[in-house]
């Protein structure tokens, strides 16, 4: 799995937003501002981003990915690796071919080049479900010196989808397999799909749920089984937002799905996806946000309701007449401390209207609610705009 990590650094061609490292071009040129320090130190270096992300190939040229469901985390290298959901892409030597689970690496967090799969030569790895199933939405957290990734296994409609989990000893592996942690048969939780893993101080919990409540439980200490075991979870489920759909189906203008949570200012922040996720142009999705004292407590918008009522949470990004469907992000902070959501959306302008890609937009906060949102509550698109601080690599 190293083989292509080395492949990351050849040189890229890039525009709008150059790499760390990069010494043809000077800071004024280019837009790029960097903060110096003492050898012993990292420097940091800013640049500039148009949206959407860019993708490329081993060779630095640019392609077109459909990247849906999108997470980022930070490696102990400095570099960022975003994990999505089943997609067509460049496998490294493999040429262009149907990737399970992806694994994209990037030093700016806004151009990208295949790094690695998690399921690529374990093709028995999935076994515990419909063999026809997707590989959906995963969620990836470093636990202890390894790095668990939960991904979602479902089909549309499926009856009974289920979350698994995979352990790598870096961000790309490789990759020992567990097979399945919960599903919706065990819990309870009707579409059991889109996992959150998060810490609240050592505890490591699992968020999940799709327009039928979402809930949380505790893991065990490696994250690989529920703390409680399969027979007893449902007396351990804790619902961060109620089921609200009263026993008449689906609702997916009044629930939510692709859960992130994060803590800003002592608040416990919850971001979830409303709407049609995958109808193209005309998708609906759109991110609401509400708050909490604790991790597990009941999160409410700023109307003082429950999430599951009222205004049923505060617009973060919704669908503007250039991009649709926005939603089911990934929440990372940069260097100065700024936070970042990452999400999908569809270019309804673009060459590929009715594929889903992915963004990158600075979240602001309200002074008065501290709910997040996004400038103009809507996608950025073809405006070039200062982008993250993010570690200089040479």
């Amino acid at each position: 799995m190293k083989k292509p990590l080395l492949l990351l650094l050849l040189p890229l061609l890039l525009t709008g937003c150059q790499f760390a490292g990069d010494s043809g071009s000077s800071s004024e040129s280019t837009g790029t501002e960097e903060q110096t320090s003492t050898s012993s130190e990292p420097t940091y270096v800013r640049g500039t981003y148009s949206n959407p992300m860019r993708f490329h190939k081993q060779d630095g040229s640019e392609y077109f990915v459909t990247v849906a469901d999108p997470d980022v985390i930070e490696g102990d290298d400095g570099y960022y690796y975003l994990y999505c959901t089943n997609t067509y892409c460049e496998m490294g030597d493999k040429g262009v071919a149907y990737d399970r689970s992806p694994i994209f690496r990037s030093e700016n967090l806004v151009d990208w080049i295949w790094a690695g799969s998690v399921f690529d030569g374990h093709s028995d790895a999935l076994d515990w479900g419909d063999p026809e199933a997707g590989v959906w939405a995963p969620s990836v957290i470093k636990v202890g010196n390894k790095y668990n990734y939960y991904y979602s296994l479902s089909l549309w409609g499926d009856s009974n989808p289920g979350i698994g989990v995979a352990v790598g000893d870096t961000p790309v592996g490789p990759w020992k397999h567990y097979g399945m942690v919960l599903d919706s048969e065990t819990t309870g939780v009707q579409n059991s799909i889109d996992p959150q893993a998060i810490y609240d101080g050592e505890q490591l919990y699992l968020i999940w749920g799709s327009f039928y409540g979402i809930a949380a439980a505790e893991l065990t200490d490696d994250g690989t089984e529920l703390f409680y075991g399969l027979d007893n979870i449902k007396d351990h489920l804790y619902w961060l937002i109620d089921d609200n759909t009263g026993g008449q189906g689906m609702n997916i203008d009044i629930n939510y799905e692709g859960s992130y949570v994060f803590k800003h200012d002592d608040k416990w922040i919850y971001l979830g996806s409303q709407g049609s996720c995958c109808s193209g142009s005309s998708s609906t999705y759109r991110v609401k946000a509400g708050s909490s004292d604790t991790l597990l407590g009941k999160y409410r918008g700023s109307d003082g309701k429950l999430m599951s009522e009222g205004t049923y949470g505060d617009l973060v990004i919704g669908p503007s007449d250039e991009v649709a469907g926005t939603g089911h992000n990934t929440v990372i902070q940069d260097k100065a401390g700024d936070y970042w959501i990452i999400y999908h959306g569809f270019d309804i302008h673009g060459e590929n209207p009715e594929e889903r890609i992915t963004f990158i937009d600075r979240l602001l906060f309200d002074e008065t609610t501290g709910l997040p949102y996004v400038e103009g509550r809507k996608a950025s698109i073809g405006i070039e705009k200062e982008g993250p601080l993010v570690t200089a690599h040479d």
